[in-house]
């Protein structure tokens, strides 16, 4: 096989008058597919994440932690309503993610319990000060109750087709990237419900190096869209 690659790549450098045509393929195929969802289902968030005004002195008294400036986390209340008992699970997009790994964490809170982070896919951009970065934003799943009962947290890597336990919490990250689904169950499996209720904590921090420098006030809008998954 790898001669047969050689010896074409050969071919076409050598023979300026062999036209790409001739390796062209004579067909192609169009994916069709979809999800047939056995009920309606709708998302609400109540809010947002509102920081309100920051003041820079206060930042800087309180001192950078793992290299960024960590704001306090904001719960925002989410609530599905499903016209039947409908399976569904939830993941997150960022309108804008980092290029590169940050220079330091944030820490994202469960409730009481807390963890840092700073893997690329964790993250939403909160703005930027020119082609600098502020800072970042993580979104946690907190809690959830399904038709009126506490639930299970459970996550999937792969699109739902296998489930993990949400161990010690620090499985309730929710990627930034829409990688990661969440939903609630017994056990490892999913359960079906007409109305989810939970809270989302939405953690930043802001890089010191952009707020020490700040002459002037520094306004951030960040979004990451909810999005609705049927299992």
């Amino acid at each position: 096989m790898k001669v047969c690659k050689s010896t074409a790549l050969f071919l076409l450098f050598v023979t300026s008058t062999c036209s790409l045509s001739a390796i062209a393929a004579e067909s192609a195929r169009i994916t069709v597919k979809g999800t047939l969802a056995p009920s309606a289902c709708a998302i609400s968030i109540d809010g947002s994440a509102d920081y309100g005004n920051l003041k820079i002195g206060e930042l800087k008294e309180q001192g950078p932690e793992q290299n960024g400036y960590q704001l306090k986390h904001k719960p925002v209340n989410f609530n599905i309503q499903c016209s039947t008992p409908a399976k569904v699970a939830i993941s997150a997009q960022a309108d804008s993610q980092p290029a590169t790994k940050p220079g330091f964490g944030i820490r994202s809170y469960f409730s009481d319990t807390s963890t840092m982070n700073s893997e690329q896919q964790q993250l939403g951009i909160l703005g930027m000060v020119g082609e600098q970065e502020l800072g970042y934003f993580t979104a946690i799943l907190a809690s959830a109750t399904v038709d009126g009962d506490d639930a299970e947290l459970i996550y999937s890597d792969n699109n739902g087709s296998t489930w993990a336990a949400d161990s010690k919490n620090v499985n309730s990250l929710m990627n930034q990237d829409g990688t990661k689904w969440h939903t609630w169950g017994k056990g490892l499996v999913p359960q079906s419900a007409s109305n989810i209720a939970g809270i989302i904590n939405i953690s930043a921090a802001v890089d010191p190096k952009v707020v020490d420098e700040a002459k002037d006030a520094i306004n951030f809008s960040a979004n990451t869209t909810i999005t609705l998954q049927y299992l």
